[in-house]
């Protein structure tokens, strides 16, 4: 039996720039921005496995194994986004076991060092349909991660970060995603300014008191809600108001409400829009990926 020489040193250089260039590859497949900095530290943190792999026990090497992509993940591309992380991780994933297996056979063909650790590598008849298998599951999965990262590249390209201040006193502005809607043409009766359908749900905790006490009353039971308004608070009318739209049987109201302040952002900077925040009960995405609805007039001039 032949004795292998391991070399630390090599296996770390050759491990982290392997896990670097995964990294940075990723990043450019799903857009992320590449921050040398968090690189190596994620690169760094790849090492443990390898580490372990010398100076400790079989099981905590495997357990390393399958907790260090997570937190080299979560280190090159920090988050809030659950769905970001989780394409991040997948597509780390997908990437190790493809470029991983093809160096991994490509050592062991050429006879690189005799073979691979303590044997050489060989196939034999009996085993080569893990080839064809191993090569199909991993462009099936690469696919799969392929299509929902193209879907989600459609979407990215008409959802904006806006920023909504309601000018409620020590209440905490809304910061939700916006998808540009073509089929948006509401407009403020009072004011012409384009209507944002934002979720009640989420606008709930950063309106004002009043407003909130408002929402309370069941003013779409009235056929017109104006006087009910009146009779509620006068001072109401200047921040509320009553927006028209067909409904499938009848006409029905959304209440209107108008901001402090609307900023949008997208990857050219941010941007002041005018525009009425109208509530709406239902939920706008069922996956989550916005949470607000723009008019086409907000990005074509600023909604002025």
């Amino acid at each position: 039996m032949t004795v292998v020489e391991t070399y630390l040193d090599l296996d770390i250089l050759i491990n982290g720039g392997m896990d670097a260039f995964i990294l940075v590859v990723l990043a450019r497949l799903i857009r992320l921005p590449v921050r040398p900095g968090l690189i190596l530290v994620a690169a760094l943190l790849g090492e443990i496995p390898v580490i372990l792999a010398c100076y400790s026990a079989p099981p905590w090497t495997t357990l390393s194994k399958w907790i260090i992509p997570f937190l080299m993940v979560g280190a090159a591309f920090p988050t809030r986004r659950l769905r970001t992380y989780m394409k991040s991780l997948v597509g780390f994933w997908l990437l190790s076991a493809g470029l991983g297996g093809f160096v991994y056979a490509i050592w062991g063909w050429v006879q690189f060092d005799s073979g691979l650790g303590t044997e050489l590598f060989s196939l034999a008849l009996n085993n080569l349909w893990i080839l064809p298998l191993g090569g199909f599951m991993w462009w099936f999965l690469q696919h799969l991660w392929q299509r929902w990262q193209a879907k989600h590249s459609v979407l990215e390209q008409v959802i904006y970060d806006i920023e909504i201040d309601f000018g409620a006193e020590e209440q905490k502005v809304v910061n939700v995603k916006a998808m540009l809607d073509t089929g948006n043409h509401l407009k403020d009766p009072m004011t012409g300014f384009p209507v944002i359908l934002l979720e009640e749900e989420v606008a709930a905790t950063s309106l004002p008191d009043d407003v909130r006490s408002f929402l309370t009353i069941p003013w779409k039971d009235y056929a017109d809600p104006w006087p009910l308004l009146w009779r509620f608070s006068p001072s109401l009318v200047k921040h509320l108001v009553f927006i028209p739209f067909q409904a499938i049987d009848r006409q029905s109201w959304l209440l209107g409400i108008r901001p402090e302040r609307v900023t949008c952002y997208d990857k050219s900077g941010s941007q002041q829009i005018q525009a009425t925040v109208a509530l709406v009960k239902q939920v706008l995405s069922s996956e989550g990926e916005y949470q607000a609805l723009l008019h086409p007039e907000h990005l074509q001039k600023g909604g002025d």
